[in-house]
């Protein structure tokens, strides 16, 4: 295995990507055109989607099942968790010796017991892209999802250091941040930071119960807390289930986190209260600040525009009369006919402060956020 392992540092991998939806079909788009790939394609149970895929350029060729896994050096799964037992037992005895199995799945510990099933001249290493968007399939694909996200690796016992490698380089080329870690670490971890969160997302739109005056009233803050309950409920059926034991331990902890904080008020103890809220904040903030993008930190800008034709244009043509880069932008208010808020990212707090100027001599209201 070793000599292919070094043959393949030298020479360009055949990916072959099952199931072309979100993640896969950005996974395709990111990879094609890395020096390291020669050829990216790609099977989904849907023709219709395999054609798309290749129309967007996610992949080169939709191909069948078998002829995809025997011509692959690295096969990557992005379908449900339900699947992967069925699509394990039919590739296995196509894979090539040498050949990389991953995947993308938000649970290891159940995917690195079905990995055993497959031979052990094959190399299978868990993955798993913290990721996703609002738009799910093949039309929510985007070569930029992965950029300065946390991309979790999970090899097998058996799996050489010059295989971790090749994968995490390769994987890195999608601007993903690659961490190594345990299932078992990373199981624990997401039933945090992941999983806990999107029951705690359809408990609070529960207690709606979709009553039309709640609704109405759900601000911003509502809106950021529960956006994840709109998520696929069988992908997260699968999700949870398949982590139940760490979910239940957490759930259990989380559970007596919000008994300590309804005695806290049942006995009005404001000093305990504000110590429970501002330790929340002190934890909150440590929380690294990586921006979503090719750049991972910028200054903001807040500006108030009127609702007119061109006004996005006429911002950049403003900032880039003093070569200043728009590196990210989003509408964050907007009345119609009227006029809106926006938000500007710029590469530094010295060109935030050179943009406001160049904003405010034109009329436009601006101030660094």
């Amino acid at each position: 295995m070793s000599g292919i392992s070094r043959k393949r540092k030298d020479d360009m991998a055949n990916v072959f990507i099952i199931g072309l939806g979100l993640i896969g079909g950005s996974l395709g788009l990111a990879l094609r055109g890395n020096p390291q790939v020669k050829t990216v394609s790609g099977f989904d149970i849907d023709p219709q989607t395999m054609q798309q895929a290749k129309q967007i350029g996610a992949i080169d060729n939709g191909v069948a099942f078998t002829t995809g896994t025997a011509e692959a050096d690295v096969i990557i799964i992005c379908t449900p968790l339900r699947f992967y037992a069925e699509i394990i037992e039919e590739i296995k005895a196509y894979l090539k010796p040498g050949c990389i199995v991953t995947d993308v799945g938000s649970t290891k510990q159940p995917v690195m017991q079905l990995f055993k099933h497959i031979p052990d001249h094959i190399c299978c290493i868990g993955g798993h892209p913290m990721a996703g968007a609002e738009i799910k399939g093949i039309n929510g694909a985007d070569r930029y999802l992965f950029e300065n996200a946390v991309y979790v690796l999970t090899p097998a016992d058996n799996v050489t250091r010059q295989q971790l490698d090749f994968l995490s380089n390769l994987l890195s080329a999608t601007g993903a941040r690659i961490r190594i870690m345990s299932a078992l670490l990373h199981d624990r971890l997401v039933a945090t930071v992941s999983h806990i969160p999107h029951l705690s997302a359809v408990a609070l739109v529960h207690l709606t119960e979709g009553r039309e005056e709640d609704l109405m009233m759900a601000a911003g803050g509502f809106r950021d807390t529960t956006r994840i309950a709109s998520s696929t409920p069988e992908l997260w059926e699968d999700i949870l289930f398949s982590n139940r034991d760490m979910v239940l331990d957490k759930l259990d902890e989380f559970i007596a986190q919000l008994t300590e904080i309804k005695s806290i008020l049942e006995a009005g103890d404001a000093q305990a209260m504000h110590e429970q809220l501002s330790r929340a904040k002190a934890i909150r903030d440590l929380i690294p600040r990586v921006r979503r993008g090719l750049i991972p930190g910028f200054s903001d800008i807040i500006c108030i525009v009127p609702d007119q034709p061109g006004i996005i244009g006429s911002l950049g043509l403003i900032l880039n009369q003093h070569n200043i880069n728009i590196v990210d932008i989003e509408i964050l208010r907007v009345r119609e006919g009227d006029g809106g808020t926006i938000r500007l990212g710029v590469p530094s707090p010295d060109d935030a402060e050179q943009a406001v100027q160049a904003l405010l001599a034109h009329n436009i209201k601006a101030w660094v956020k």
